[in-house]
């Protein structure tokens, strides 16, 4: 009886979620962007914030829309950033880039020490189909995501593509895998990685092989709680429930056979608003539920005030404005026990969706800062000690024609014999 109320809930909730990134790239589809005025802002901006050594990969999503937010960025805190985004079609054409061709973006995050990638989305079910079972429009869809790339010397794609048919499953691997050929084939070490679920609700993803195929999984570890949900809670708990971050990480790394080095927990700068039938926590909603960025969230709690659920790790805020209304987010407390939780279990690191939604709060990249860039120099591979272990795992690195950004000890965003000398200088002083 119990195994069939799992089921009935668990397909009740796969039919009604949605995906956020769809929900947002809908939402802001008819604006419009002067991507040329923003440009100019940075022409002659030489504020270049010294590089830190990060002890995981940090990787961002910057929306097209967020484009004005991208000369704010603590580059320095950000080792990928995957602008989103070029949309496909079935056919594998590129309908809309969003000016990837002419931005000045790419550039001045390279030039601050960032890798930049351009990020490839679909969202339809049937369009998917389409093109993951054509061999011909997957080769399409390859050659001109390959182009984007070469075009703007970047440092190689992301592929966002969600509500995946369960029977695409092995056409998304085959997909992948001809992916990272063309590109392994054409550019010196492209980054590839993927937008993955946080719950695989009907199957479709075979994370094992993905992980073997890319640089990367990044867990849309968010959404949990979502527009539609019949009660109100927190859009990424850690703790409190049968499905939260703590079910979704040990789903991947069963999964992928642990494969830590390859899933990346990717967590929110926004949250959700819902008109709710009382003040109690996780109370029934009346409505569906806004989204609001972390900056418009944290407004309210500076008027409302807010509570912090120790249960889930999420702060929330009740008000009345005619009725009863609750808003559930992350804020730079829940986000930075979010970080320490990825950090603790060994994952390769953690992002975010999406910059600018904090309007570059002090607080949200402090919590980054706190977590990730309070370290040993010379410290690779995380034990406090800097000794000759250190020198074995820089020198793998290099045989293996790797990047380890706490390894460019001169930051010249190469890793080579002269941080091999500045590590051993380190370990003598």
């Amino acid at each position: 009886m119990i195994l069939i109320l799992f089921l009935i809930v668990n397909i009740s909730i796969s039919q009604t979620w949605a995906p956020f990134h769809n929900q947002e790239l809908d939402k802001y589809r008819s604006i419009s962007i002067d991507y040329k005025s923003i440009d100019s802002r940075v022409q002659n901006d030489d504020n270049f914030r010294e590089n830190r050594p990060l002890s995981h990969e940090i990787i961002g999503y910057l929306p097209y829309w967020q484009y004005e937010t991208y000369p704010d960025l603590d580059y320095s805190l950000l080792t990928q950033i995957n602008y989103f985004s070029a949309e496909l079609n079935g056919y594998g054409d590129i309908i809309n880039d969003h000016n990837w061709n002419n931005i000045a973006f790419i550039d001045y995050a390279k030039d601050r020490g960032v890798k930049v990638k351009l990020c490839a989305t679909l969202f339809d079910s049937n369009e998917l189909t389409t093109l993951l079972s054509s061999s011909v429009n997957r080769e399409n869809a390859i050659e001109n995501l390959l182009n984007k790339v070469i075009i703007r010397n970047a440092d190689g794609v992301d592929i966002d593509f969600e509500l995946v048919p369960s029977n695409q499953r092995d056409n998304l691997v085959t997909f992948m895998d001809e992916l990272s050929e063309t590109f392994h084939e054409s550019l010196d070490n492209p980054i590839i990685t993927m937008a993955t679920p946080a719950v695989d609700w009907s199957n479709s993803w075979d994370y094992n092989q993905l992980a073997q195929i890319t640089d990367g999984l990044f867990i849309m570890g968010y959404n949990y709680f979502y527009a539609g949900s019949d009660t109100a809670g927190p859009i990424s708990p850690l703790g409190g429930y049968f499905y939260d971050l703590e079910f979704s990480v040990e789903d991947y790394i069963n999964k992928t056979n642990g494969q830590l080095d390859k899933l990346i927990l990717g967590l929110p700068y926004y949250g959700y608003d819902w008109p709710v039938v009382s003040a109690l926590e996780g109370a029934n909603t009346s409505g569906s539920g806004e989204a609001k960025t972390y900056t418009q969230a944290n407004n309210m709690a500076n008027i409302y005030g807010s509570t912090y659920n120790e249960t889930s790790n999420a702060p929330w805020i009740s008000y009345n404005d005619t009725n009863w209304q609750q808003c559930w987010y992350d804020d730079s407390l829940s986000i930075s026990t979010k970080y320490e939780y990825a950090k603790n279990n060994n994952l390769r690191g953690v992002g975010i969706w999406a910059l600018g939604y904090d309007n570059n709060s002090e607080q949200m990249w402090g919590s980054i800062e706190d977590q990730f860039s309070n370290i040993i120099e010379g410290d690779l591979n995380g034990d406090n000690i800097v000794n000759v272990i250190d020198i074995v795992q820089l020198v793998t690195t290099i045989l293996n024609n790797e990047y380890l950004s706490l390894g460019d000890f001169n930051n010249d965003l190469i890793v080579n014999v002269l941080d091999i000398l500045i590590l051993v200088n380190i370990i003598l002083d």
